[in-house]
């Protein structure tokens, strides 16, 4: 039987070769459906025989084992960035000075995708990997079966580790978002690109259009240099991105300047332009440090910049009362991605830059993620615009807004300001508070609107008749609603903290003060002595927490928590140490991530005996910068703090073993 299996398998492999690849079909599609159900049947009655890389488990189903964990046979590292031409040319002499002699170069546009290993053996794909940290990735060999654009079958028996870049069109992107059945719209091709290579049934994957550049071969006896790897490449039919060459060096940053011109004409998003040594002995002669190649550097473009008019100014009620402006555009494709709202900042912004209702404003995305609001073209500006008037008083309760001396933003005092309740009920609901499915935004504003909901503690009061009165709720949502709420309950204390939505108190901070607590009850009676003495809580924060214990919403919040028996545990709740090979250093996390929340790679750090704060300062050893990285990767490019990515973390726990 097993025989029979593997016959299978081989057969409908070279019909899809010589379907999808050559053309040229081997069977009628007839004897293909035939074939395919024997073996799907087969593979039932001896479910110990299914393996990923089998055509049963390609669109049809998922995989038994989804992801399972890789070993790169050689790390996938990250590559250093530079953002101005002194600084690579800098390494240009660096690399220079190592060899002894000029380099020859070469320069390939930066693609803003997934970076994957595939491995072949007997001209077939045997294994597709992320990067994951640089040396484990994700096994998603499946799913990559599914990507119509990677050979599954080769013409060298060999084998073989291609590396490369999985990434989705811009055209396919803007397709999938308006696709009715997507409940949630991608923020970007590339997060789209990450989602749809993780989804569990590969059926999906390989309805979203994904498409893949081959960037490196990891055979370095087949070739002298880099662009006779990138040409062996194209001849087995991977696609190389057109616009890598080599180039001189004397011409390379005119050449850099040219392709930022050329990207907006591209149909996938790119970040910038890697430059590399094409000769590979030269590459081994000067190597890798312990997170990135000596022998290559990424270029990074500035933030892709637009033109658009600008419709309205509206204003936004954060959790904590801060009042933030935002500008309403008419929509523009901003880096990849359509952008119809920009932030304006505070009102300090809109005085400075003058800008006005009506106005051509340039926009762009701060770190090619956030969209905001340069400033006006002035010159474009035909007609006397009135000056925008900030608001006196908060656009949801009324009340007079209010601004602190030495601060930019404007906030809202009043507690119980309906849309401050509404953003701070989300807040306790969301991943790492509370964690409450479903509590989204429209939930939370149905809660509050209805009066079922005042505040996070009267969730705990909620019933079925209440929570059947919600809009579109069916009683399987809210069979789902109540079983959230119920878990809830057992929260550890420093997730309730982090809930609370406390001025200054974020995650870590949350779980500082929670580390000096047996329950929430300690809160009644903690003073900012006791607080300013932990460690990483200044008096800032202190006065926060005293503060919002003192304040009528804090203490109803925690009166009703309370009563309500959700009260936490703190200092048992430690994140277990694995080791202590990052002790002694100090890390700040920002951005966003689309694989693991801040809080797990926090969990990460201190199980390896680093530790984690909130601002950058001189004493920080890395950033671990995700995407929507703003003020903090400024702040630590100005110190020439080491900014590092999930790989890069890796890299580092790896580098201290």
């Amino acid at each position: 039987m097993g025989d029979r299996i593997d016959d299978l398998r081989s057969l409908l492999d070279r019909a899809s070769y010589a379907y999808y690849a050559l053309d040229s079909p081997v069977l009628s599609d007839a004897e293909y459906d035939v074939l395919y159900h024997e073996l799907v049947e087969l593979e039932r009655q001896h479910p110990e025989r299914v393996v990923p890389t089998s055509p049963t488990q390609r669109v049809g189903a998922p995989p038994l084992h989804l992801f399972a964990p890789v070993v790169h046979q050689s790390p996938m590292l990250s590559i250093d960035n530079v953002f101005s031409s002194d600084d690579l040319d800098a390494w240009v002499d660096r690399v220079s000075r190592l060899l002894g002699e000029e380099p020859t170069l070469f320069g390939e546009l930066k693609i803003d995708g997934l970076a994957l290993s595939l491995r072949y053996d007997g001209g077939i794909l045997i294994q597709a990997a992320t990067r994951g940290d640089g040396r484990t990735g994700e096994d998603v060999t499946a799913n990559v079966y599914a990507v119509d654009a990677i050979p599954k079958r080769i013409a060298h028996d060999a084998p073989l580790e291609v590396r490369g870049e999985i990434y989705l069109p811009r055209s396919a992107f803007q397709a999938l978002n308006h696709d009715p059945d997507l409940k949630v719209p991608f923020a970007n091709p590339r997060n789209a690109a990450a989602g749809s290579l993780r989804q569990k049934n590969p059926r999906i994957t390989a309805s979203r259009g994904l498409a893949f550049f081959a960037y490196q071969l990891e055979e370095p006896t087949l070739t002298e240099t880099h662009h006779e790897a990138l040409a062996l490449l194209s001849s087995l039919g991977f696609a190389v991105e057109g616009h890598a060459a080599l180039v001189q060096r004397e011409s390379l940053v005119a050449r850099i300047q040219e392709l930022d011109r050329a990207r907006s004409q591209l149909d996938y998003d790119t970040d910038g332009v890697v430059i590399k040594l094409d000769r590979l002995e030269d590459r081994r002669r000067i190597g890798t440090t312990s997170r990135a190649p000596r022998w290559s550097i990424a270029f990074k473009f500035a933030p892709e910049e637009q033109l658009t008019r600008l419709l309205a100014i509206e204003i936004s009620v954060g959790k904590t009362g801060k009042i933030t402006p935002f500008a309403v555009l008419e929509p523009v494709v901003v880096a990849g991605s359509t952008v119809s709202r920009a932030t304006l900042h505070n009102a300090e912004q809109i005085e400075h830059k003058d800008v006005r209702v009506g106005d051509l404003v340039v926009v762009r995305k701060a770190g090619e993620i956030i969209p905001e609001v340069v400033g006006p073209v002035r010159g474009a500006r035909v007609e006397e615009l009135e000056r925008y008037h900030f608001p006196e008083y908060c656009p949801s309760c009324g009340t007079r807004l209010i601004r602190e001396p030495g601060e930019a933003d404007f906030h809202c005092p009043n507690r119980f300001c309906p849309e401050q309740l509404v953003q701070r009920l989300m807040h306790f609901g969301s991943r790492d508070a509370m964690d409450i499915d479903g509590l989204g935004e429209m939930r939370a504003r149905q809660l509050i609107e209805l009066g079922f909901v005042r505040i996070p503690p009267d969730l705990f009061s909620l019933g079925p008749n209440e929570l059947g009165q919600l809009p579109a709720v069916g009683e399987r949502m809210v069979q789902r609603f109540m079983a959230g709420i119920e878990a809830a309950r057992g929260r550890p204390l420093h997730r309730i903290l982090f809930g609370l939505a406390i001025d200054n108190v974020g995650a870590h901070v949350a779980r500082v003060v929670a580390s000096s607590m047996s329950s929430l009850d300690d809160l009644l009676t903690i003073t900012v002595e006791r607080l300013v003495a932990l460690d990483g809580v200044g008096e800032t924060v202190a006065l926060s927490v005293v503060g919002f214990r003192d304040d009528p919403y804090g203490s109803e919040v925690l009166a009703g928590l309370i009563g309500a028996g959700v009260v936490g545990q703190g200092a048992t709740d430690a994140t277990p140490a694995v080791s202590e090979q990052l002790s002694g250093l100090s890390f700040v996390i920002t951005g966003s991530f689309p694989d693991r929340s801040r809080e797990q790679i926090r969990n990460l750090i201190v199980s390896h005996g680093g530790r984690v704060v909130e601002a950058v300062s001189k004493k920080t050893d890395y950033l671990v910068a995700g995407e929507r990285a703003g003020s903090k990767l400024a702040k630590a490019i100005e110190l020439s703090i080491p900014v590092i990515d999930l790989q890069g973390l890796g890299t580092v726990v790896a580098s201290r073993q």
